[in-house]
C-alpha cells in the first residue's frame, strides 16, 4: 500500500514539473506567430512594377546598387533637417513585423559599442518576411558580419536590413509587397545563434525601430513618422566607432598594454611632481636624481663584477701554481 502511494506521488511530482517547464519555455519552443506570409505577384507584374519603379520613382533613382551595403556616402549628418517627417503607407499598403515572441536584444550601447538594430527570436529556416511594400537592393552574403544578408528599399524612402539569414529567397531589384517570403532565419556570419537582426535606416543613418512600431501591438504607432534629428546616430557605418567606443578600447589598451622605459620614467616623474606639488624645475630636478641614482647602482654592479673576476682569476693562478709544485715534487722523487 505504501508503495503504491509513493509511486502515485512521485509521478503526481513529475507530471507537474514537465508542465511548469514547458510553460517556462513556452517562448523558445513554439512560435508565437500571429501574421500569415502573403502571396507573392505574378512574375510579369512584379517585374513591371519593379521596372516602373526603378525608372520614374526619384527615391530609387539614385543611390541603387547592389553590390554595396550603404550607398549614401554623400549624405551628411548636417544636411539633415532638424525634423524628419516620413509618410510610412501609401494607399493600400500594409506594415507587418517579423514577431516571433522574443526579443534578445534591443537598440543602443551594448559591450562597449553601438547595436543598430533589433536582434529578433526565431528558429533556423523560420520565414522572414518584408515589413513594408518596396524592391530589394541587396541580397547576397556579407563578409562583414552581416552573413546572408537582404536589404529592402520601401516606397517611404526606409530601408530595412535583415541579416544572419539562412536563405536567401528573393533576387535583387525584385519587387515584394509586405508580407513576402524575403529569406528564411539562420545564424550566418558574426551570431552566437539563431536569429533576425533587423535594422531600420533612413539615408543610411540607423535609428531604433521601436520609433515606428508599437512594443504591445507590434503593429505601426501612426502612419506618418516624425524622428528628430538628436535621436539619428550621426554615423553611418559599423566601422565609424562612437567616442564612447574609442575613449572605452583606449583606457582598456592603456590599461593592460606593455609601457616602455621612457613612458615608465615619464608616469614616476609625473607622480612624482604631483605628491610634491612643485612647478616643473622641480619635476625636473627629481627625473635627475632618479638617473643620478640608477647611474649610481650600475656602477656599483660594475666594480662589485670586477673584484669578483680578479678574485676568480687569482684563485686559479694560486690553484694551477700548487699544481705544478705538486707535479714537480714528485718527479724528483
Amino acid at each position: 500500500m505504501k508503495i503504491r502511494i509513493i509511486t502515485i506521488l512521485y509521478l503526481t511530482l513529475i507530471f507537474s514539473l514537465n508542465s511548469y517547464s514547458t510553460n517556462l519555455f513556452k517562448p523558445y519552443d513554439t512560435l508565437n506567430k500571429k501574421w500569415i506570409t502573403t502571396k507573392y505577384l505574378p512574375k510579369s507584374t512584379s517585374d513591371s512594377l519593379a521596372n516602373i519603379i526603378l525608372e520614374t520613382d526619384s527615391i530609387f533613382k539614385r543611390h541603387w546598387v547592389n553590390d554595396v551595403l550603404f550607398v549614401y556616402s554623400e549624405s551628411k549628418f548636417s544636411d539633415l533637417p532638424n525634423k524628419i517627417k516620413i509618410n510610412l503607407l501609401k494607399n493600400d499598403e500594409r506594415f507587418l513585423f517579423n514577431w516571433n515572441g522574443l526579443l534578445y536584444s534591443g537598440y543602443g550601447m551594448r559591450w562597449g559599442r553601438v547595436h543598430r538594430g533589433l536582434d529578433l527570436y526565431l528558429k533556423t529556416g523560420d520565414t522572414v518576411v518584408s515589413s513594408f511594400d518596396g524592391i530589394v537592393r541587396y541580397a547576397r552574403f556579407n563578409e562583414g558580419g552581416y552573413g546572408n544578408c537582404i536589404i529592402v528599399r520601401h516606397l517611404n524612402g526606409l530601408e530595412t536590413l535583415h541579416g544572419h539569414l539562412s536563405k536567401i529567397c528573393v533576387s535583387e531589384n525584385q519587387f515584394v509587397k509586405a508580407g513576402n517570403l524575403i529569406g528564411l532565419g539562420g545564424s550566418t556570419g558574426r551570431s552566437d545563434g539563431p536569429h533576425l537582426h533587423f535594422e531600420t535606416r533612413f539615408l543610411d543613418f540607423s535609428f531604433d525601430p521601436y520609433l515606428l512600431i508599437d512594443k504591445n501591438t507590434r503593429n505601426l504607432i501612426s502612419d506618418t513618422l516624425v524622428i528628430n534629428k538628436d535621436i539619428i546616430t550621426s554615423y553611418k557605418y559599423p566601422s565609424d566607432a562612437p567616442k564612447i567606443y574609442k575613449k572605452y578600447n583606449n583606457k582598456k589598451r592603456n590599461k593592460y598594454s606593455k609601457r616602455s622605459k621612457k613612458n615608465r620614467y615619464k608616469s614616476k616623474s609625473s607622480s612624482q611632481s604631483k605628491k610634491h606639488k612643485g612647478s616643473v624645475s622641480k619635476s625636473k630636478k627629481i627625473n635627475k636624481k632618479t638617473i643620478n641614482k640608477s647611474k649610481i647602482r650600475n656602477n656599483t654592479n660594475k666594480s662589485s663584477k670586477s673584484k669578483t673576476n680578479s678574485k676568480s682569476k687569482t684563485n686559479s693562478k694560486s690553484k694551477t701554481n700548487s699544481k705544478s709544485k705538486t707535479n714537480s715534487k714528485t718527479k724528483i722523487k
